[in-house]
């Protein structure tokens, strides 16, 4: 009794050891299983180097991106005289492993852009983007920015500069020439000296011309002795009411300018403000403003109708001093639809010369939205 009394313990011990390495092993192994599952989806969404599953080798087949890389994104073309019209062409090669899509080109003003060579790049390839600057409008320091459209997550709006300094050759003093508001009828003159800033001895001025018939143009020479030229601008009592503006140009053996010109006639009727501003109206609120009509002229004027291109703003009229003075009163009304409101009041008269008086209006209804 004794033997199988001690045999059956062996035995019981042997079962019971087993249990627990075969239950420490589960473990073990299900982890090693489950850190297998890790790898195997990490390696898939990387989309790394193909392996025996072939899983890897698609997620680089699906996962491919557009790079896109610029040699150059910052030209610098240095001292430019002022008139000359810079060029450079910007290089974009895709480094990626996915078609670089170039889906459009801006540029700041002053600057433009030929269409890329490519709009479709394989990988590998490049694409030339041509651009010129026009420095006819600069002066010193100089920049303009190019912003090109691309499918790379990276550079979605990749941004290029053409940068430099822009040095005049001739100079305009004054420039622009402002008339500033001038009487109907009155005939005025500005003088602007015309200077070579490279003190060349071959400097000569050529021709003048502008285009405006009212506005006209003459030369003298300068008094004190220099190259150049003085240019006469002569504001002709032709010149009807209202802004104006016109561009003198000036040829040179250097290089030519141009020389803004501008102003307002006024004649013996004036409204006053010459604009409406309504401000910001609340919604379904009306607003009134008041618009005063004088005549300053020898002669009686008469109101004879009210216009407005808005339907939204009324207008009426009411003699003060009758041919000399008019009260106007412009009503917007209740309900106008919320938004920005743009239009302007024409005041019919039976001057002749100032058949019409055009006033605009303004405002915003509702709430502002910035």
């Amino acid at each position: 009794m004794r033997f199988f009394w001690h045999m059956w313990v062996a035995v019981r011990s042997l079962i019971v050891s087993a249990c627990v390495a075969l239950a420490i092993a589960l473990p073990a192994n299900a982890q090693n299983a489950q850190s297998s599952t890790h790898s195997l989806s990490g390696e898939f969404s990387a989309g790394g180097e193909s392996s025996s599953n072939g899983l890897r080798g698609l997620g680089a087949i699906s996962n491919g991106q557009a790079a896109v890389q610029v040699a150059e994104a910052v030209y610098n073309f240095g001292t430019v005289p002022k008139g000359e019209t810079v060029k450079h062409i910007f290089k974009l090669r895709n480094v990626g492993t996915a078609p670089l899509i170039i889906g459009g080109v801006q540029t700041s003003c002053g600057c433009t852009a030929a269409a890329p060579s490519k709009s479709n790049v394989a990988p590998g390839e490049e694409s030339d983007i041509a651009v010129s600057f026009d420095t006819r409008s600069d002066r010193g320091a100089a920049t303009r920015t190019i912003a090109v459209f691309t499918n790379d997550p990276k550079n979605q709006r990749l941004k290029l500069t053409m940068k430099g300094d822009v040095k005049p050759q001739v100079e305009a003093s004054p420039a622009p020439v402002a008339f500033g508001t001038v009487k109907r009828g009155t005939e005025q003159s500005r003088r602007v000296v015309i200077t070579d800033l490279e003190n060349g001895k071959d400097f000569r001025v050529g021709s003048i011309g502008n285009s405006s018939p009212h506005i006209k143009v003459t030369r003298e020479p300068r008094d004190d002795g220099k190259r150049g030229a003085v240019v006469v601008i002569i504001l002709l009592k032709t010149m009807p009411t209202g802004t104006f503006s016109d561009i003198v140009k000036v040829s040179t053996s250097r290089a030519p300018v141009d020389i803004s010109v501008f102003g307002n006639v006024v004649g013996d009727l004036a409204a006053a403000p010459p604009q409406i501003s309504f401000g910001i109206v609340p919604h379904n609120a009306s607003a009134m403003r008041i618009v005063r009509l004088t005549n300053s002229g020898g002669r009686t004027v008469k109101v004879i109708g009210l216009s407005s291109t808005s339907s939204n703003v009324t207008a009426a009229v009411e003699p003060v001093r009758p041919g000399k003075e008019y009260k106007i009163t412009v009503q917007l009304r209740p309900n106008t639809p919320d938004g920005a409101l743009r239009g302007t009041l024409a005041i019919k008269t039976d001057d002749p010369e100032q058949e019409t008086l055009q006033v605009p209006f303004y405002g915003i209804i509702g709430s502002f939205k910035g």
